[in-house]
């Protein structure tokens, strides 16, 4: 506050001066002498005089938006300004701001803000509500009469169960038109959740893969109690019968969360799963026999990604082991085929051997390639490795396209040319 106002007659610059001169006093203060009915029964107050504090700033912060103070040193809008001066940064300047704008809008919301009756957050979750009922409604009082409701809830709620209680306030004061409304809005949250899903995964570069997604609730909800059956003390208990330290604790970690995510993946059942490239989607690992059975030693996965030894042997027990026989030149053994169309033992030689597209310049992986006959089959060619290549679709379709010229290269390779 600057030097000349804290001599102000104004007695809102008056209490902020004294507000600072005291608390300033209760810095060294030895609260280890307090008793503990002092020391709850002031940390309940102080919680609530923050609220009110909150409530005269976002007061100041109308008023000062009304006035256009950040017009007298040239920023964008008052949000800016604000957000510099106190070094609170513009993204959140501008969502008190607006919160700021919305209370002056709700003068009971406000009201018991600046009582300390209810925090900024609860004043958030109302205000946000009743800003967004639509403008026919034909009752006028039932955004007053939610407000009055969300008010009432908030005495007895933490602010994200009052926010679940909002989005279907309009069922409680309005049955008559809410739950329609509310059906209709749920339908839409829905689909639009489940439109806007995403997931992203990659590699780390350690051993891990990293992700983040976004899902439907509904979604969310069954992953999160796959992972906690995997996570139950019970079962880790189960798994884990030397070390009970672990599952003492009685919510899940993130650590146990994330072991039991492994264990899920691990335990899906592949044949039960749509199939990818002709396959059930299984994971394909290279091992060499004298590696499957010595302490040491490294797997492949088809992707090439290492593995230990170790983690293979673990895998073939639980989840079965799927043989690539390989001859003394690394050369995958096959028998000739008779079918038209590879089979899916023949399509994990292929991922195994080739692990992408065999298009020159192709990185398209394995597991969404064709698999293409070099020489036809209508024309005498067999079904069998040596005469197998994977090709994106792409290049499958280039690769039979008569306007394409179609070399192959000694290493496998395929390019192709625009005839003249």
């Amino acid at each position: 506050m600057a030097k000349d106002s804290r001599h102000s007659a104004h007695p809102v610059c008056r209490a902020v001066a004294k507000s600072h001169k005291r608390v300033s006093a209760t810095a060294d203060a030895r609260l280890w002498s307090m008793s503990d009915t002092e020391v709850s029964e002031a940390l309940v107050e102080a919680t609530r005089l923050r609220a009110r504090v909150e409530a005269l700033e976002l007061r100041l912060a109308a008023e000062a938006d009304r006035r256009a103070v950040g017009d007298k040193v040239g920023a964008t809008d008052t949000a800016s300004w604000w957000g510099h001066e106190t070094r609170q940064g513009r993204p959140a300047a501008k969502r008190r701001m607006r919160l700021a704008e919305a209370l002056d809008r709700h003068a009971p919301t406000a009201a018991a803000l600046t009582e300390g009756a209810i925090s900024v957050d609860h004043a958030r979750v109302i205000t946000d509500c009743v800003d967004k009922f639509p403008d026919d409604l034909a009752d006028p009082t039932i955004p007053e009469r939610a407000e009055k409701h969300l008010l009432n809830e908030a005495l007895d709620r933490d602010p994200k169960s009052l926010a679940i209680l909002a989005k279907h306030v309009l069922t409680v004061v309005a049955p008559e038109i809410g739950e329609e409304r509310d059906a209709r809005a749920l339908e839409r949250e829905e689909r639009e959740a489940r439109a806007k899903a995403w997931l992203t995964m990659a590699p780390d570069g350690r051993g891990s893969y990293r992700g983040k997604f976004s899902i439907p609730t509904l979604h969310g909800e069954m992953l999160k109690k796959m992972l906690l059956a995997f996570a139950a003390p019970k079962h880790q208990a189960a798994r884990r019968q030397d070390d009970q330290s672990e599952v003492a604790e009685r919510r899940p970690s993130p650590e146990r969360m994330g072991d039991a995510f492994c264990e899920l993946l691990e335990r899906l059942p592949a044949d039960k799963l749509p199939q990818l490239g002709g396959l059930n989607a299984s994971v394909v690992v290279l091992i060499d026999y004298t590696d499957l059975t010595s302490e040491t030693g490294r797997a492949t996965l088809e992707s090439g990604e290492p593995i230990s030894a170790s983690l293979a042997r673990r895998m073939a027990c639980e989840a079965g082991l799927l043989p690539a026989v390989l001859g003394r030149k690394s050369e995958l053994l096959d028998l000739g085929r008779t079918a038209r169309l590879f089979s899916g033992a023949q399509r994990r030689g292929l991922a195994t051997t080739q692990k992408t597209c065999t298009a020159v310049g192709c990185d398209w992986p394995a597991h969404l390639c064709h698999a293409h006959h070099d020489q036809s089959w209508l024309h005498g060619g067999k079904t069998d490795m040596k005469n197998a290549r994977l090709l994106c679709p792409r290049h499958h379709a280039r690769i039979h396209d008569p306007r394409f010229k179609t070399t192959h290269h000694p290493d496998g390779g395929v390019s192709f040319h625009m005839r003249t």
